[in-house]
């Protein structure tokens, strides 16, 4: 018997429990229970109570795959938007609403209320709660948590660093362990960056024009990278943003170029404001921050990570440095025989124009450009 076509395979409390017990005559089931009952007897189901009147809903087993053992809970915030992004395309609209806030505002999720991050993402309260289940923690507060140690396990105000800096000042501690931490950025940067470095090579040697910016501690980078790439590329230019100009400058951006955007935590508004136009202008975007969850991270092509901790008040940039200067390395070994014809040019032309001190003359255009020595800047 299978059951007729608008019939409901529902039992009521009675017939459940004799259907539970193996139990299929017609005689021990009320007539509205007995069709469901037989269409099931003999067969493994899945059985749901139906509140409101009382009765179980009664479906095959194939209409619910079986459980499986529930993924590890996250124990670190990167954890945590690893497993965002891998069940993303699954989660509902509502669910991928909340997910999206917090992969893309992680920095207000401590310092805001529930409410007031669910009027932001445009859904209600209680989805957070929900979502925060659904990845396996007790409620919200239980994800919430690995935000706020997120924030416990960041760098501190410079002017904290700079207070502790005093109070600890040692000369004979400083030297080597400021030399120790710069050894063990760029140990960690080497580790991390490794797979990343051939990706973003591709993209810089693919691109019509490369844009480079960096704002404030992260100026230095962009423009040795854009100084020393620029020798054998003059397609590379740096996005200084200067009196006002920022806006200005992006206008330029295009769909064949590539965006350099430079920052680390407390990220400067301008790198997000120049990521932003690169991605409404069709450009790729090449990402160099601390973190696979920065702002600049969430949304670039590829994204090359390296580490800026630093035992005094303000972070380091020698592990950036390190890093652009090996992807100029590897641009010039990629382009080959042309890189240098291009770089002796530039090279002639500088010494022609005077720019570096010779021996036994002055730096002066008028003096001649002299016998040639290698440049150190």
């Amino acid at each position: 018997m299978s059951l007729s076509v608008g019939v409901s395979p529902t039992l009521c409390n009675i017939c459940f429990t004799r259907f539970v017990g193996a139990t299929v005559r017609a005689t021990h089931y009320h007539t509205r229970c007995f069709i469901a009952a037989h269409a099931f007897r003999g067969n493994r189901v899945r059985a749901r109570r139906i509140s409101c009147n009382n009765r179980y809903i009664l479906s095959p087993p194939c209409c619910h795959p079986p459980m499986t053992q529930a993924p590890a809970l996250p124990q670190t915030l990167d954890q945590l938007n690893t497993l965002l992004r891998e069940r993303y395309p699954q989660l509902s609209p509502q669910f991928q609403a909340g997910a999206r806030f917090l992969l893309d505002h992680p920095q207000r999720v401590p310092i805001s209320s529930m409410r007031a991050i669910a009027a932001e993402a445009g859904v209600q309260p209680a989805t957070f709660v929900r979502l925060a289940q659904h990845l396996g923690f007790d409620g919200w507060h239980g994800l919430r948590e690995l935000f706020l140690e997120s924030i416990r396990l960041g760098p501190q105000p410079y002017a904290s660093r700079a207070r502790q800096v005093i109070r600890e000042g040692d000369a004979a501690r400083m030297v080597p362990e400021m030399f120790r931490v710069q050894h063990n950025n760029l140990d960690l940067t080497e580790a991390g960056a490794n797979a990343s470095l051939g990706a973003a090579v591709d993209l810089l040697a693919n691109a019509g024009t490369v844009h480079v910016a960096g704002f404030r501690a992260c100026f230095p980078i962009a423009f040795t990278f854009q100084y020393v790439y620029r020798l054998f590329r003059p397609t590379v230019h740096l996005i200084r943003g200067e009196a006002g100009t920022l806006e200005m400058e992006l206008r330029a951006l295009s769909a064949r170029d590539v965006v350099v955007v430079i920052s680390f935590a407390p990220y400067s508004n301008e790198a997000l404001i120049v990521a932003r136009a690169a991605r409404a202008a069709g450009a790729r975007v090449l990402a160099l921050t601390d973190s696979t969850v920065s702002p600049l991270a969430l949304d670039a092509d590829v994204t090359v990570l390296f580490s800026h901790e630093s035992p005094s008040f303000f972070p380091s940039i020698t592990a950036g440095i390190a890093v652009v200067e090996t992807l100029v390395e590897m641009l010039l070994a990629r382009k080959g025989r042309g890189a240098v014809r291009a770089l002796e040019l530039a090279e002639d032309q500088l010494h022609g124009t005077g720019a570096y001190v010779t021996p036994g003359s002055q730096s002066s255009p008028a003096s001649g450009p002299g016998p040639r020595v290698k440049p150190d800047a």
